[in-house]
């Protein structure tokens, strides 16, 4: 492997840990040499002020990629191996895993209060992948009876690890009723085969002739509707009265719609 190449590679693991521009002009020129004094590097690096120097070996030790040692009274600082860049990966998934359960430690204060007095009829707007993310997250933690009208050819070109992952394991669990019209498609039956059709996980296909270009989902006084199209976004309405008149519609074409069988 040319020289040019280990050093692209080396880029782009350390920006994967947030080791960028300045900071990687500073390590690379401090690997070249192999040890140096900051005062050294900055007459390498004139475009980098010398106090600058000093706050990117400091930061760089912090995430254990450099270290440094006393020669001749003058501190001398040196690249470590690079495994360390796996210890600061780790150290960042253990930061990102006590955000994710001190979140998951108020949600349900949070869903109880939406529930309570403070929640009141409205209209709630989100966009791109992590907005429809989130409305997924709040449809599969409320554990109720779902109603769903769905493009899943359509789901799948954002979200396609839908093919692997079951992501019906909730209601299963919890024995909550799920019911989907569909529009038939190989994507549809693929999808079937890791979210089985059961009890609780009810499937029609819509007639052929009917076509949307989003899904809607219905829950417990909530609508939502999704736009999986290049303008990714979708729209939460809590109301429910309009929940009911929505689901008035469902029952009426699940009235008209094919039982899905897989084969």
């Amino acid at each position: 492997m040319s020289t040019n190449n280990r050093q692209q590679k080396i880029a782009n693991a350390l920006e994967d840990v947030g080791i960028t521009g300045r900071e990687q002009d500073v390590f690379f020129a401090l690997l070249e040499q192999g040890a140096a004094t900051a005062a050294y590097l900055a007459k390498q690096l004139k475009s980098i002020p010398r106090t600058s120097i000093y706050d990117i070996l400091k930061n760089l030790q912090q995430q254990g990629l450099v270290s440094s040692f006393t020669e001749d009274e003058q501190t001398v600082y040196q690249v470590e191996r690079v495994e360390h860049i796996i210890d600061s990966i780790e150290e960042q998934k253990r930061e990102l895993t006590e955000k994710q359960n001190s979140i998951r430690s108020v949600a349900d204060i949070l869903n109880q209060t939406k529930i309570g007095t403070i929640y009141k009829p409205g209209t709630r707007f989100f966009d791109g992948k992590k907005g429809i993310l989130s409305i997924h997250r709040e449809l599969q933690n409320a554990r109720v009876e779902t109603r769903t009208i769905v493009d899943i050819t359509s789901v799948a070109n954002v979200f396609p690890r839908m093919f692997v992952e079951d992501n019906l394991k909730d209601f299963q669990t919890h024995n909550v009723l799920k019911k989907d019209l569909m529009i038939k498609s190989k994507e549809a039956e693929r999808y079937l085969k890791v979210a089985p059709i059961t009890s609780s996980h009810q499937v029609k296909w819509l007639p052929p002739d009917v076509q949307f270009a989003t899904d809607t989902f219905m829950w417990e006084g909530h609508v939502a509707i999704i736009d999986y199209s290049k303008q990714l976004s979708g729209v939460v309405i809590d109301n429910p009265t309009i929940h009911d008149t929505f689901v008035a519609w469902f029952e009426m074409m699940w009235g008209v719609s094919i039982t899905a069988e897989i084969k």
